[in-house]
């Protein structure tokens, strides 16, 4: 709740920035114009393309970007819901007391896994980073252990290593695939960029408002536009980069993990 009231106040902020910005910059134009007459416009249509492209090539990059990560954080959730579904069904190599055991604490395992994402989530504006539940998280690491521990010791009472040779390599890319997934969900670009992006925002503002000085009347039509395209833009791209937080979400890739789960018997 706090990332998404964060992310709706930035939004907001671009707004009400632009419109003001706009506004300003409107004033200047027709000041500058009634000082000087038209000629103090020539040349300045150069600037304004250039800083106009620019806004334009830093958008597109960061929403192409944010939807890249949403993409492979999709396929890591699909990952880990195939290399735990591998590990559970290779732990049935094992003696029946041993495969009973650790197929029960494994799925115990996904279960909080599952549970992880549906407890509420935090932000931290200073790391940038998703808060998870820390007593979940540990609860995740102990049941962890357990079933690596079991499988270790399975393993040495066995009397043949190729059980094992499948079995503690598939454990391993289970857990793997699980920090994959957790740092999938870190990767997000510097702060700087959602700087430049916001700067970029009102400094366009500011020059859209001064081209519109040769007018006599302002635009509103054009100037809530123009502010509410920079803010959905400046929105979505945020939203997107942390999507367990936000409208624009992968939760409900979690069912690959829950189909999973159902079929663990």
């Amino acid at each position: 709740m706090f990332f998404l009231l964060f992310a709706v106040g930035v939004a907001l902020a671009m707004f009400i920035g632009s419109l003001a910005l706009m506004e300003v910059g409107r004033r200047l134009g027709s000041q500058r114009l009634s000082d000087e007459g038209s000629a103090a416009m020539a040349g300045l249509s150069a600037v304004e393309g250039a800083v106009f492209a620019l806004m334009g090539l830093l958008l597109a990059f960061s929403l192409s970007g944010a939807l890249q990560r949403f993409d492979e954080r999709r396929a890591h959730t699909i990952h880990e819901a195939n290399a735990v579904s591998t590990a559970y069904h290779r732990l049935g190599l094992l003696d029946d007391q041993s495969k009973i055991e650790l197929r029960a604490k494994l799925k115990t395992y996904l279960a909080e896994r599952l549970e992880l994402y549906r407890l509420p989530i935090g932000f931290s504006i200073i790391e940038d980073a998703s808060i998870y539940d820390a007593t979940q998280l540990a609860n995740i690491t102990e049941v962890q252990e357990e079933v690596w521990d079991g499988a270790v010791a399975a393993c040495s009472r066995a009397s043949t290593t190729s059980p094992c040779n499948l079995i503690l390599p598939a454990l391993n890319d289970a857990y793997e695939a699980a920090r994959d997934r957790s740092g999938a969900n870190q990767r997000h670009p510097p702060r700087i960029i959602y700087l430049m992006l916001f700067g970029l925002g009102l400094g366009g503002s500011l020059l859209a408002g001064f081209g519109m000085g040769a007018a006599e009347r302002r635009s509103v039509v054009h100037m809530v536009t123009f502010a509410a395209a920079m803010s959905l833009a400046l929105y979505i791209i945020t939203d997107i980069e942390f999507p367990r937080q936000g409208l624009i979400t992968v939760a409900y890739f979690d069912h690959f993990l829950e189909q999973v789960l159902s079929s663990m018997k």
